[in-house]
């Protein structure tokens, strides 16, 4: 099995948690879905895992990108070059929105590689690391390229998709808003519909496997499933807390 890396980092992202969730995927699926594909983590720990892949999300700028990456990704790789590892042209781009689709979706990347966190708000720089290289970047570009060959890219409600892919043969890893915590503006947590998936889930033909924030609401919600407690350490600035463990819930229904 290849592990792949990963093209962004994001908000939410599963790298501290895709190796345990991926002990979790059943073998004999037909179908991976992916509503909330997000920075994809999960989807690119494997080199394939089913016949059917699909990486779906609700924000635009994720869909480009990795359209974008899948199609033209010796376009975005030349663009990438001339975007140095600099604070004026970082900020430059913040209000550079770009023309077309290949010069908005290497912003885009741009921007989420070199910001803060991955919050896409400030310039991010390290006292101890040093700057990313940007030839990393450009070699994910390729990297990823390839994975995406037969992965379909679609852009819509989680809701609409799961209904639409379901099917005994498809597994569903799901990764929402959290009930609780920060998030990009797209389907934030302050207005997801937590109780609305939660029904969609309960009467579903396929499998589903479900990463949550440890709250009493989704262990309510999800009280008639499996549900696995898992510990990963916290992200940004974890040196600067007493606790720096966050504990999260594996759902599933098989």
């Amino acid at each position: 099995m290849k592990n792949y890396r990963y093209l962004i980092n994001w908000i939410g992202g599963k790298r501290l948690l895709r190796k345990r969730i991926a002990t979790m995927i059943p073998n004999n699926i037909k179908g991976y879905i992916e509503p909330f594909g997000g920075g994809a983590w999960v989807l690119f720990y494997k080199e394939k895992w089913a016949e059917l892949e699909v990486y779906n999300d609700l924000d635009s700028r994720l869909v480009n990108l990795f359209n974008v990456v899948k199609y033209h990704p010796c376009e975005i790789a030349r663009q990438m070059c001339y975007m140095l590892a600099s604070r004026e042209q970082f900020e430059q781009q913040i209000f550079c929105e770009g023309i077309t689709d290949i010069q908005k979706a290497a912003r885009f990347l741009y921007i989420i590689n070199r910001s803060f966190g991955a919050k896409g708000e400030s310039f991010g720089t390290s006292k101890s690391s040093g700057i990313k290289s940007a030839y990393g970047i450009i070699e994910r570009i390729t990297e990823i390229s390839k994975r995406l060959d037969k992965v379909l890219i679609e852009h819509k409600s989680a809701f609409d998709l799961i209904k639409n892919y379901d099917r005994e043969i498809m597994f569903f890893y799901l990764d929402p808003p959290y009930s609780c915590g920060e998030g990009y503006n797209v389907c934030s947590t302050k207005d997801f519909e937590h109780e609305k998936l939660a029904q969609l889930l309960k009467n579903i033909k396929g499998k589903f496997l479900l990463s949550y924030d440890d709250s009493e609401k989704i262990r309510e919600l999800y009280k008639d499933f499996k549900i696995i407690e898992v510990v990963r350490q916290k992200g940004i600035n974890n040196r600067n807390i007493q606790d720096r463990n966050y504990k999260e819930l594996l759902i599933r229904n098989y």
